[in-house]
């Protein structure tokens, strides 16, 4: 097996999954199985450690989301009371596998439980217990991931319904300006160097499709690609928006544009969808983050985006869409046509120095969890 190492990063401020490239591409979850039955018992235990994590990287992300989401709502002229029956609707679609009423702090606390369970028969050297609890544990941590996600989407559709397109790009200036001041204004070249940048950029985006359980089989497993000028990552599906836009294979759940969730996908043209309706809400937030406020602040893109387009259906691995992400070894050769798609020009000078973007909110006082 390839090598795998948890330990502190400097350039990412904690500690993270370390190895190469090929090796950052396999899940977690599939790491901790195969060292399961190698016998590997402290690999085992410590990636089983770290699987929280990459998962609490998510679950903590949607606890802001879902709170500004609200706020945004009620700041728009919503009442207390509509935002709540808002809320409720949407809620009401989010029903558990076994019936349950949707409650996420509980889910949450069912994942740790069954995580203690999986480290404990580790500890014990049991592969057989370990395995089944392994499984037990992920798919836990599947079912929460995936109802915030359902959350946050049907509010976003709320707000389209209200506000339009424009609705959408004001939500997301609320949502994700302190992201992007917590952990995105590092990529700026003026400030670090981009050999150091890129390794950050890689790490964060590799943990953060792990956590998000990527992949057919909602394993967390990806396609990674280098070639001379880039890594190229896809996706089938990113986890979040294209599960939105596709359907949960796994449950056998439609597309959340379909009955009974009913919820919207970009009705108009504008900037943060590529100028191209069908693109999922959710999936805009990657364009607003990767691009648009990285281009208007640095001159560049940190990643270059490529989300599904709903409808998204096929289940021919060879026809159906996969989200796709370009990371760039030199940002200031990205070429112009992914400027222009976000309405954007390439400029001749590149560093924050040379633009005069509104400043952002101080990032250590906000205390934000960051994601890739």
């Amino acid at each position: 097996m390839p090598e795998t190492r948890i330990e502190f990063s400097e350039v990412v401020g904690r500690r993270v999954r370390l190895g190469s490239w090929e090796d950052q591409k396999i899940s977690t979850y599939r790491k901790i199985a195969e060292n399961i039955e190698a016998g590997d018992w402290d690999s085992a235990a410590d990636l089983a450690d770290y699987f929280t994590d990459e998962a609490n990287v998510c679950f903590s992300l949607y606890r802001q989301w879902i709170n500004d989401l609200r706020g945004f709502l009620r700041d728009s002229g919503a009442s207390a009371e509509e935002v709540e029956a808002i809320d409720a609707d949407v809620q009401s679609k989010l029903t558990c596998p076994d019936g349950r009423e949707w409650n996420p702090h509980r889910h949450w606390d069912q994942y740790r439980t069954e995580q203690r369970q999986l480290l404990a028969s580790i500890y014990r050297e049991q592969p057989a217990e370990a395995l089944e609890n392994l499984a037990a544990m992920k798919e836990t941590w599947r079912q929460t991931h995936d109802r915030d996600v359902d959350h946050t989407y049907g509010l976003m559709s709320a707000i389209q319904e209200r506000h339009g397109a424009q609705g959408i790009a004001d939500m997301y200036q609320r949502v994700l300006v302190p992201l992007f001041s917590w952990r995105y204004n590092k990529f700026d070249i003026d400030q670090h160097p981009w050999d150091e940048g890129l390794e950050t950029l890689m790490l964060v985006a590799c943990e953060a499709m792990r956590g998000h359980l990527v992949g057919p089989e909602r394993t967390g497993d990806f396609e990674l690609v280098e070639t001379d000028d880039r890594f190229v990552l896809r996706f089938d599906p990113c986890g979040s928006g294209q599960r939105t836009v596709r359907g949960d294979w796994i449950e056998d759940t439609p597309a959340r544009m379909d009955p009974p969730y009913n919820w919207d996908v970009a009705k108009e043209e504008a900037s943060w969808n590529h100028f191209t309706k069908g693109v999922c809400l959710y999936c805009a937030h990657c364009i607003v983050l990767m691009e648009e406020l990285p281009i208007d602040r640095f001159g560049y893109p940190v990643r270059v985006i490529d989300p599904p387009v709903y409808p998204d259906t096929d289940r021919d691995p060879d026809a159906r869409q996969k989200c796709q992400w370009q990371m760039f070894k030199d940002p200031t050769q990205v070429p112009e046509e992914y400027y222009l798609r976000v309405g954007r020009t390439k400029p001749d000078r590149f560093g924050s120095s040379n633009f005069d973007a509104p400043e952002l909110p101080d990032a250590g006082a906000l205390g934000m969890p960051g994601t890739g």
